[in-house]
């Protein structure tokens, strides 16, 4: 089944290099959605895809921070799940 995260991390010095881990990883993945780096510093994150895709993503989000030593702790970490809206055609990182 198709679904919809929406995600938000937060953390000290959250970076484009950890953008672009999330973008291989959702690449990878065969997901479609978006990436930015909130003005907040905060990470923004809107992927579609398989459930179990996305089950899998998640679980990369929440941990990878831990199996890369440059990135920076997550101090706070959400997702939504929502179904999805066929919204998008790839994945992408947004400069927004």
């Amino acid at each position: 089944m198709i679904r919809c995260i929406e995600s938000t991390m937060w953390g000290k010095n959250l970076n484009h290099k950890y953008i672009l881990w999330i973008y291989n990883h959702a690449i990878e993945l065969g997901l479609k959605g978006i990436v930015f780096l909130k003005n907040d510093g905060s990470i923004k994150i809107v992927a579609e895809g398989e459930e179990n895709n996305l089950l899998f993503f998640v679980k990369k989000l929440k941990h990878g921070r831990f199996l890369i030593p440059f990135f920076s702790p997550i101090e706070n970490f959400s997702v939504l799940w929502h179904e999805a809206r066929n919204e998008f055609e790839d994945f992408s990182i947004s400069e927004t």
